[in-house]
């Protein structure tokens, strides 16, 4: 391939998941329940302590005290203060109602468990804290409630380690056998150092505010790194009551700067996200809606009467239970290939795609009409929530960022919906959503409402078609290529613009030249 074709690359480095199932003997799924649970217990303690100091604080400002002395205890507070706690506390065992000193379970499972709760519960509360001085309406954290939350726990440290293809070593449980293999992950972790790309081998780094030159953070000013480190695992179940273990791995990895061949000849792209339709692209294409909730819709409807009539506590109402959780962890494990293999074609294929940014959950409480019957609302709902619009745009971004593909998504407001793609007139009101055809009042253009949005977006993808900086994210939402911790559902945000590499360096884990 000639230097003028071939896709300019740099290394970042990153943060990347591997998610494996597992598979755990009866002794092991009986410690990965005892770890969820003492998680759980910890994140409920570390939010009770926060919420005593709170009401305490107010306690004083309604005595009349302008200045409360009174502390709101951070994640290293609530450590010490669990410390102290587990060796002191007076705990009465429910089954024995033998009382001891010192909560005995406290040392069966991995202490790191316990710090990554209470971690959860401090970082809860500054996004409590931060909400109310936004002035957003925010409520205080709730408490995680068995049965209710997701049986969830992190593991950190040496103890976490590949053991070979199959087996993975978790912290306090021992050797782990997993479903898929872990070669690729091996792989990567035997690289052992590679140049570091931030301070691009030198060991020292430029503050961009104040100008200095200081030691590179990365590589501690060693001028290299290792290629890949695990940095913490987390071990959930899902519904079907199977457990996962999620790697978060730091890496340097190969990332592009610019189209490839395959993706200019696509050009830019605009994609309208809808319900009949997945996608709806400005070139005539459509993604279908495979439907997948409303092809299982029955035959959940028949697991869920029957888990109604089971009673409470029984073991026919578990094994009903489980059986629902396996028909819902099904119609996610398709949405989730079915939004893969779509987002990961667009990619591929086009240099600058550009996405509407309305929100999903909002236009699902607020967008149907409050005089419709609640059954219509309630379908409406349920098929715009079964497409995952959200995922699909976030997917979008982030294999953006690695493979040269400009993403842009428009703001929330903008009126891609009631502007017309011929001559660009905006109409003053929405269009119902029973009318599937576009009629512009100025130029008399009519056609589908989803191919115009579609055909607008194109028109704002344009206008980034020949910006230098290809595979960056126009709406990158300003975080670190290195978070520290994933979002609630277990994902990692978009990441910002990955820094730039000069021209000209080596391949990845060989000397810049």
């Amino acid at each position: 391939m000639s230097s003028e074709r071939a896709p300019k690359l740099r290394n970042v480095v990153t943060q990347q998941a591997y998610k494996y199932a597992l598979e755990p003997t009866p002794r092991q799924q009986c410690a990965f329940s005892s770890h969820a649970g003492a998680a759980r217990f910890a994140y409920n303690w570390g939010i009770a302590r926060v919420a005593d100091s709170l009401d305490a604080y107010a306690e004083q400002k309604a005595a009349g005290i302008d200045e409360p002395d009174v502390k709101f205890p951070g994640h290293f507070d609530l450590c010490k203060m669990w410390t102290a706690w587990k060796n002191t506390a007076e705990w009465t065992d429910r089954h024995t109602g033998q009382t001891t000193t010192g909560v005995p379970w406290v040392a069966s499972n991995f202490v790191g468990t316990y710090q990554a709760a209470l971690r959860d519960a401090a970082g809860a509360w500054q996004r409590f804290f931060r909400a109310r001085k936004t002035g957003a309406r925010a409520g205080r954290p709730r408490f995680k409630k068995r049965g209710r939350a997701r049986d969830s726990f992190q593991l950190h440290g040496d103890g976490l380690r590949i053991v070979d293809a199959k087996h993975v070593n978790l912290p306090k449980i021992g050797t782990v056998k997993t479903f898929e293999a872990t070669r690729k992950l091996a792989r990567r972790l035997a690289k052992g150092s590679v140049p570091c790309p931030t301070c691009r081998a030198t060991g020292k780094i430029t503050d961009s505010a104040s100008g200095k030159v200081k030691k590179c953070s990365d590589c501690k000013a060693a001028g290299s790194r290792p290629a890949a480190r695990i940095v913490r695992g987390t071990v959930a179940r899902d519904s079907a009551g199977r457990w996962y273990l999620a790697l978060t791995v730091e890496l340097v990895r190969e990332v592009r700067t610019a189209p490839t061949p395959r993706q200019l000849a696509g050009g830019p792209v605009g994609v309208d996200f809808g319900v009949r339709q997945v996608a709806t692209l400005s070139t005539g294409q459509l993604v279908d809606n495979p439907r997948h909730l409303e092809s299982h819709l029955r035959r959940v409807k028949t697991a869920q009467q029957a888990l109604s009539r089971c009673p409470p506590g029984s073991r026919r109402r578990a094994k009903a239970q489980q059986r629902l959780g396996r028909l819902h962890a099904r119609v996610r494990h398709l949405r989730e290939n079915s939004l893969q293999q779509a987002t990961s074609a667009l990619i591929h294929q086009h240099s600058v795609i550009a996405v509407e940014g309305w929100d999903v959950q909002q236009t699902a409480q607020h967008a149907s009409p409050k005089n419709l019957p609640k059954q219509i609302r309630r379908n409406r709902n349920r098929a715009l929530l079964d497409t995952g619009i959200g995922a699909a745009r976030w997917q979008l971004q982030s294999k953006g960022a690695w493979y040269g593909t400009t993403v842009v998504v428009t703001d929330r407001h903008a009126p891609t919906g009631r502007q017309c793609s011929a001559c660009g007139t905006v109409k003053a009101t929405p269009i119902p959503p029973t009318q599937d055809e576009y009629r512009c009042p100025a130029c008399g253009t009519s056609l589908d409402r989803r191919t115009n949005t579609a055909r607008v977006l194109a028109a704002v993808a344009a206008q980034h078609h020949d910006a230098p900086s290809g595979g960056e994210s126009k709406n990158a939402r300003g975080e670190n290529t290195r978070p520290t911790a994933p979002r609630r559902n277990g994902q990692f945000s978009a990441k910002r613009e990955p820094r730039s590499r000069p021209p000209g360096r080596g391949q990845t884990g060989t000397p810049g030249t």
